[in-house]
């Protein structure tokens, strides 16, 4: 029995970073995927070094930020600002609504997609490629953040290609993972509801799951709040929540008496 433990989002802001590396320290978060095109980015990836017990990936950003690619590359992903469109004008948009499965990514259907191919393809690309600037290495995995359409699902698929990254939504079915059960989180999210959600007691409820299968992943996206939040994620109070399930007690002692192995995406090298 092996748990993949995994919490999304690491350098979003400064605050969540933080969180994160908590969860990996005192918990037992031991994935993360890194932002890169944040003003924290260089602040999250300057600490990696210190953790060697966790797997670190890329969460491609296309909706929170500014790009890291000229944004005359990219027309059709940016507003006049020069920011991406957030998850919620793209839904707004192309009068669609969000859906999620078990591994909380799903293609949606948009009609006409609203990210073209070919610039997907260059701001993915240059992602990557600001990854290994900041770090010195390639990514441990790559990872769709928020949204998924066609697109950006076949965009991220070439670039694991390319540079011989696991793509996780791939890798999951690839070597059959159980996703642990998550319906306590959806979208939208209001502030209110994260308040009033308790998921340490809700993971406790179906953590028994891992004991009937090979591989499950637990997905979550812990840290600490700050203002910079607020301004780029609908996702905010509930992280100190998932950080505090990350770290629990409880959690911790379920998982060493029935000997449930953490792993990471190294463990399949």
């Amino acid at each position: 029995m092996k748990l993949l433990f995994q919490s999304d989002d690491y350098g979003i802001t400064e605050a969540v970073t933080c969180g994160i590396l908590k969860g990996i320290r005192e918990g037992l978060i031991r994935n993360t995927g890194l932002f890169v095109n944040m003003p924290s980015s260089k602040f999250a990836a300057k600490q990696i070094k210190h953790y060697p017990q966790c797997s670190f990936g890329i969460d491609i950003n296309l909706v929170a930020g500014k790009p890291v690619s000229p944004i005359d590359q990219i027309p059709h992903l940016v507003k006049p600002s020069g920011e991406f469109y957030t998850s919620e004008e793209i839904r707004a948009k192309t009068n669609s609504k969000p859906h999620t499965d078990l591994s909380g990514s799903l293609i949606e259907d948009m009609g006409e997609d609203p990210y073209p191919l070919d610039e997907t393809l260059i701001e993915v690309e240059n992602q990557v490629l600001r990854f290994i600037e900041l770090l010195g290495e390639k990514p441990k995995y790559i990872h769709p953040h928020s949204l998924m359409t066609a697109n950006t699902a076949k965009a991220l698929e070439m670039m694991a290609e390319k540079y011989e990254l696991p793509y996780s939504i791939n890798f999951f079915k690839q070597h059959d993972f159980h996703f642990i059960t998550n319906n306590w989180n959806p979208k939208p999210f209001p502030v209110e509801q994260q308040i009033h959600t308790d998921v340490e007691g809700n993971v406790m409820n179906v953590i028994s799951e891992v004991l009937d299968h090979e591989y499950s992943l637990l997905g979550c996206h812990a840290g600490f709040v700050d203002e910079d939040l607020f301004q780029c994620s609908t996702y905010t109070l509930i992280r100190v929540k998932d950080l505090h399930m990350a770290c629990s007690p409880r959690l911790k002692d379920f998982i060493e008496s029935n000997h449930v192995e953490l792993i990471n995406y190294d463990s399949f090298n």
